[in-house]
């Protein structure tokens, strides 16, 4: 058992740098339920009082949580896996296995597909209700139920991961099938969940830790509506209630009596202040009104009395760019698009980020085990240079870059671009529902290549940062041209076809239409991650990210670290390299 009352011992001061506790794994480490060293077996102190007491008050986010629905792309993601919903796993502290949660235990196939869960005994919803394999059923058919909002991890996406190789699941989430029966999801009794998988994925039981694969309460969700979400209407399995609920401002949580392991739970309130920027956070840390806040690494730096304060989790994230459909047609050609993403000092770019490293790959390699060098993009000038002229390109296009937010990359990036390629580079700062917007639809002006900004983040796994992370929909997609794309959208907008034949279709115009390369990176991600062979699978899923990097649609930046400030008096608080950032149950005070 590990016990996180000591974790302070394990802290990193952030000047240290170093490696990520996570990329120390190997690669194809199995997953079982075989007692792992994890938090969720933790005798915490919390025991030895009787259940959680006292309160911590914390930043996570500098934005709103306006939604606490799991099943759509959304920061409901910062809040609900960590002690609001509960799904049938845990992760474990560096989310390279699994612990039980809401399923106390599971067997698998001999042939590596088929799961079978045992829900945990007397579990029950905060309102007393029982959890049962129906409930996991009955929300899993809801988080694949179609919607048109796709699976590209835009916000309003579903938020189903297609790297989890559920048996028909992607089938009856794009309407080609609205038979549930073909879904290897089924509950045969109460105590019963069965999955079935396509193909063997070692990578299965991980991912069923993401925030998608939690639990919601039937009941309450039938009506379709949104008031479930409401404080007053909550009816939850996780550690923690909603008691006070303010998008841009609050989140209060308080300890849920009604849950399986409530004696462990360590705090009884929290209290997630949201929409308070990285000054204030900070300066409200040190004067002790935040006990927990997210940190800027330049001001760590420069403030030597908050650096015995820093946790931090390497390779958390990516920061991005990735080329608009329409714009100048030359970004159509790989060539060019290789030119641009070789022509990127990375090592400039991280150093004006916070606390950054130079991402050179679509990969974190700081962070998932089994990256190699060999996918990584060099810094060539000169090279870039040849790449435009064997394009064709004597005078490189203006260039334009959109992002939602004023930061310190962009115009390094484009005085690199400008020396580089002698153009014109405009940096584009639009309102954040004007990028979100404007980044699924072609750009109009012909005579500028055009890209946008962004970044994400995920659990730590190869087949997570090639199956879901800019994964084969998202790149088959944007590999289309602009004139396909607006055609592929009035595909899925034609109400009259039915499901099945809406999917043929969609599936029939990629497959015609797409990259080549785009086809030959999609069918490779699959294909890996129903390999059985540790190696194997491997080396398929780095000849994956090789195809991805030299098609270069969309260019890695830089891999960003999750970096907080935790207060003495905080306990057990374990910084994840995962959405939910940490799980609260955890988490004590020193009274």
């Amino acid at each position: 058992m590990t016990d996180h009352k000591d974790v302070r011992l394990n802290r990193r001061v952030f000047l240290g740098g170093g490696v990520g506790s996570a990329a120390l794994a190997l690669g194809g480490c199995g997953f079982s339920d075989s007692g792992a060293s994890s938090s969720a077996d933790d005798d915490s102190a919390s025991a030895e009082n009787g259940g959680p007491s006292g309160s911590v008050r914390i930043v996570f986010t500098h934005g709103a949580i306006d939604s606490l629905d799991p099943h759509y792309v959304n920061n409901a993601m910062l809040v609900v896996p960590a002690g609001l919903l509960e799904g049938l796993v845990f992760a474990n502290d560096d989310s390279t296995d699994v612990v039980p949660a809401a399923a106390e235990s599971w067997e698998v196939s001999e042939d590596q597909t088929v799961y079978t869960f045992q829900m945990r005994q007397g579990a029950t919803w905060s309102n007393g209700d029982p959890v049962v394999a129906g409930d996991a059923e009955w929300s899993f058919r809801r988080l694949l139920t179609p919607t048109g909002a796709g699976t590209d991890y835009t916000s309003g996406a579903s938020s189903y991961l297609t790297g989890l190789g559920i048996a028909g699941a992607e089938d009856f989430m794009t309407g080609a099938t609205d038979d549930w029966e073909s879904v290897g999801i089924s509950a045969p009794d109460d105590d019963t969940l069965v999955v079935e998988l396509e193909a063997p994925n070692a990578d299965f039981l991980i991912t069923m830790s993401h925030y998608s694969m939690v639990l919601v309460h039937p009941p309450s969700l039938e009506d379709g509506g949104q008031e479930w979400m409401q404080p007053e209407n909550w009816v939850g399995n996780g550690a923690f209630v909603p008691q006070v609920w303010e998008p841009t401002t609050s989140l209060q949580m308080v300890a849920n009596e009604s849950y399986w392991d409530y004696e462990n739970v360590g705090v009884e309130t929290i209290d997630m202040v949201l929409g308070m920027d990285a000054t204030a956070s900070l300066a409200a840390f040190s004067t002790g009104e935040l006990d927990i806040s997210v940190a800027n690494a330049t001001t760590i730096e420069q403030r030597e009395e908050l650096q015995e304060d820093v946790v931090q989790v390497d390779g958390y994230g990516m920061l991005y760019m990735t080329r608009m459909w329409g714009g100048h047609p030359a970004l159509t050609d790989a060539r060019v698009r290789r030119a641009l993403s070789m022509a990127i000092d990375r090592e400039a770019i991280a150093a004006v980020l916070s606390g950054q490293v130079a991402g050179t790959a679509l990969i974190p390699g700081n962070s998932v085990p089994g990256w190699d060098e060999s996918i990584a993009i060099a810094y060539d000038v000169d090279g870039a240079r040849d790449l435009m002229a064997e394009a064709g390109l004597d005078q490189v296009p203006d260039l334009r870059v959109q992002f939602s937010y004023e930061d310190p990359w962009l115009p390094v990036l484009a005085d690199q671009w400008e020396d580089a390629f002698d153009t014109n580079v405009t940096i584009d700062i639009l309102e954040p529902g004007v990028y979100s917007e404007t980044n699924s639809q072609p750009y109009d002006d012909e005579s500028t290549m055009s890209l946008f900004g962004g970044t994400f983040a995920g659990i730590p796994t190869m087949s997570n940062w090639v199956n879901n992370i800019f994964g084969p929909d998202y790149v088959l997609t944007r590999s289309l041209a602009a004139d396909d794309w607006l055609e592929y959208q009035e595909l899925e907008a034609d109400e009259d076809m039915d499901g099945a034949q809406k999917a043929a279709a969609l599936e029939s115009f990629l497959r015609e239409h797409a990259d080549p390369d785009a086809i030959r990176f999609s069918d490779l991600a699959v294909e890996a991650r129903g390999t059985i062979d540790d190696n194997e699978r491997l080396e398929k899923f780095l000849e994956a990210a090789r195809i991805r990097e030299e098609m270069a649609y969309t260019i890695p930046l830089s891999w960003r670290p999750r970096t907080m400030v935790v207060a003495d008096h905080v306990s057990g608080f374990v910084l994840r390299s995962s959405p939910e950032i940490a799980y609260y149950k955890y988490i004590t005070v020193d009274e």
